[in-house]
């Protein structure tokens, strides 16, 4: 094997204490991190505390915050830990339609019902000042992808027969299936519904409304939570 000179010898064994020096200093650097990225991902302060999808707390609206759904009857029915209808969506810029707030069911044979309210605008014109927020109601939505947004498609079985009381708001739904899933959603408006077609064309699918936020899921840990009950 060749011997290195002593100049070369000594130029490496420096190297190669500067190398180890970086990767320690590296290293202890990282560690100090740990600490102030663990607090970051657990800061909860109490209250209604939800993880956003980049790890951090949100708060959640209680009037959106989801305590439990269930069937009662012929009545789907959520609880939440604020009031049930107590938040409405904001008065939209004159001349859009606006956006939609809704509790929406999802059950076991494929069916949406919405539990909703948005803003009441002229069909083809818009809100403009002195628009009213509709009175909360339901109906069934179907949904599609389009252009990369998921979309309500079609709107049908509009109903008023609805409450929104204390804790609870429900839909009065004949024989309705098992719930699967319940979520607080906001849908951005591009037509009135009023004018939304009952049944999706599949060659001329059309956006009604395009999904904009989720506050809140609920989904049932077993299927006791669908059973009858009224607590």
């Amino acid at each position: 094997m060749h011997r290195m000179s002593s100049t070369t010898e000594i130029t490496m064994r420096l190297f190669i204490a500067a190398v180890l020096a970086g990767s320690v200093l590296a290293i202890s650097g990282m560690a100090s991190m740990q600490p102030v990225l663990a607090e970051k991902s657990s800061d909860k302060k109490g209250g209604d505390d939800k993880k956003s999808d980049d790890g951090h707390s949100k708060k959640i609206d209680p009037n959106m915050d989801i305590k439990k759904a269930y069937i009662d009857g012929n009545n789907l029915v959520v609880q939440v830990k604020g009031v049930a209808g107590g938040t409405t969506p904001p008065e939209p810029p004159t001349g859009e339609f606006g956006q939609v707030y809704g509790y929406a069911f999802t059950l076991a044979d494929g069916s949406i019902w919405v539990l909703n309210a948005h803003w009441e605008c002229h069909p083809e014109s818009g809100c403009h000042p002195g628009s009213m927020v509709s009175e909360w109601h339901a109906e069934q939505v179907t949904l599609a992808k389009i252009d990369g947004k998921t979309c309500v498609t079609s709107i049908f079985d509009e109903t008023m027969d609805v409450t929104t009381v204390g804790h609870k708001g429900s839909i009065h739904v004949l024989h309705p299936a098992k719930i699967v899933k319940v979520q607080t959603v906001a849908f951005q408006l591009t037509i009135h519904p009023d004018t939304a077609p009952h049944e999706p064309d599949p060659d001329n699918l059309i956006c009604v409304a395009y999904f904009v936020t989720q506050f809140d899921v609920w989904t049932p840990k077993t299927h006791g939570d669908n059973e009858e009950r009224d607590d």
